[in-house]
Parts: C-alpha cells; sequence; structure tokens
C-alpha cells in the first residue's frame, strides 16, 4: 500500500517544516509549496489525496490559488489552515468546496492537525473498506489501476 500525498501550501518556513516533518512521521508523503504559482505547478504534475491550504500567501492569496486547483482537480479535498477568517473569503472557500477549517498559531495544537489529516485521509479501518469494496462490481477499478492510479 503506498502512502498518501498532501500538498501543503504555506509561505512561513518554519511552519511548514514543522507540519511537514509531524505528518512524514506519521507516513505521510508532503510536498511543500510555498506560494500560489509553486503550488500549481506541483499540482500539474501529480495526483494529490489532500491539500492544506494557508490563505495568506505571497502574489496570490490562497482563494485564488484554490481557484486555479479547482481547473486542475475539482475533487481533491482541501482543509484551510489559517488564522484569517473574513465572512466574504469563507463564503468563497465553501463554494469551491472547503468544509474543514483549522487555525494556526500559538494556540494551535499540532497533533491535533495531524490527527485531523490522518482523519481526512483514512475514513474508514481497512475492514470497513473491504466490507464496502465487496458490494462494488468486479474490476470497476482495474482501468483507473492500470493507467497509474493508486
Amino acid at each position: 500500500m503506498t502512502n498518501n500525498i498532501v500538498l501543503l501550501i504555506e509561505d512561513e518556513q518554519k511552519t511548514a517544516e514543522m507540519l511537514k516533518r509531524a505528518l512524514e512521521t506519521e507516513d505521510i508523503d508532503v510536498v511543500w509549496a510555498e506560494d500560489g504559482p509553486a503550488a500549481l505547478k506541483e499540482m500539474k504534475k501529480g495526483r494529490f489525496d489532500l491539500i492544506i491550504l494557508d490563505l495568506k500567501l505571497p502574489g496570490m492569496s490562497g482563494d485564488e490559488v484554490l481557484e486555479k486547483i479547482r481547473d486542475i482537480d475539482r475533487y481533491v479535498e482541501t482543509v484551510v489552515y489559517t488564522n484569517y477568517e473574513e465572512p466574504p473569503v469563507m463564503k468563497k472557500l465553501y463554494k469551491l468546496g472547503v468544509y474543514d477549517y483549522i487555525r494556526k498559531g500559538v494556540d494551535a495544537d499540532l497533533w491535533e492537525m495531524v490527527q485531523n489529516v490522518k482523519d481526512k485521509l483514512k475514513p474508514f479501518s481497512e475492514e470497513e473498506r473491504e466490507k464496502i469494496l465487496e458490494y462494488l462490481p468486479e474490476g470497476m477499478f482495474q482501468e483507473y489501476e492500470m493507467k497509474g492510479g493508486r
């Protein structure tokens, strides 16, 4: 079984390094992008299981980045990781499919964030997953797997 891969879009180096290291200790692969253009470049290279998105980024705001990401992958789950909560931006993010926000800062719990990410990536136990797959038609994912999907 391959590791999940997360795109972390965060301009603060210390925050990004700390979160990246913590997720990697849980066998979650992390690709870090420091700004919008770098994130979009990474999105075009490959598929991600989850995006962790800061809203305050240099040059291009997080909501603008997410709009462009939706043109590349409209279904990738996104968690906003920020201190910034302006109602019009929050409404826009909701319309772009963001339903989860995690506060960052001095009062933020790093391990709570890691657990939240793990819960998003593996919403079912292996046993639950196997039971669900039993009910799906045989070979349903064969074409996807042959094209290099995970």
